[in-house]
């Protein structure tokens, strides 16, 4: 007698494939790539307009190989999959989450700007006194913390184990780029990201093949 099924465990599973074709990897890979055209110093010979434009457009891309990505390769082989109530339930828990991450780090960012561009007011709680490799330490902590839960967060909720990697490698990114103040650190890590999506997504087309099409008959 066959065992019974396990409908969470087939749902569970069926939710992770989702993530097996490397999209979301080579999405984000490319939005960090392209935050690094913006990360160069207005010295740059580069026109601001230029370099906006050239992220604007890298930003684009990024989200069209992404939609067309699940839209025309991962439902043709996967399906269209329609999850329960508790899918439901724990997407909302997270956005609701997430969104008091997201405004918390928007508060402690403004704050760090306001001391920032406000010495006389930095000065009362005691900040102009720091020494500028220490304050320059702290920014690069928040920067990296910017980041990182927030797509811990994503991850634990969708069950993106990749996603973990990604918030380190974020991270990293962020905190050497703001110690440094070298842009190639976003595209460093933005290639580290990417690469391994497209290995992703090359397994996922030779492990998922499409269906043969029906044959119908006269």
């Amino acid at each position: 007698m066959s065992e019974p099924l396990d409908l969470k465990t087939i749902e569970k599973k069926a939710f992770r494939a989702v993530h097996q074709d490397g999209l979301w990897d080579i999405y984000i890979g490319g939005i960090v790539m392209s935050m690094s055209v913006l990360a160069y110093s207005t010295s740059s010979e580069a026109k601001p307009f230029l370099r906006f434009g050239l992220y604007l457009a890298g930003m684009g891309l990024s989200y069209l190989l992404f939609w067309a990505g699940k839209k025309y390769i991962t439902v043709p082989r996967l399906g269209q999959v329609k999850f329960g109530p508790r899918r439901q339930k724990r997407r909302l828990t997270m956005m609701i989450v997430l969104a008091g991450i997201v405004l918390l780090q928007l508060v402690i960012l403004a704050g760090t700007i306001f001391l920032w561009q406000n010495p006389e007011r930095a000065a009362v709680l005691g900040f102009s006194q720091t020494d500028p490799d220490l304050e320059r330490l702290l920014v690069a902590t928040v920067g990296a913390l910017f980041v990182g839960p927030s797509m811990v967060f994503l991850a634990y909720f969708n069950e993106f184990m990749r996603g973990y990697y990604i918030a380190v490698i974020l991270s990293l990114a962020v905190f050497s780029l703001i110690w440094f103040g070298e842009p190639v650190y976003l595209i460093l890590s933005g290639l580290l990201i990417l690469i391994p999506g497209v290995v992703l997504f090359i397994r996922f087309l030779r492990n998922h093949p499409l269906p043969p099409a029906e044959v119908s008959y006269d």
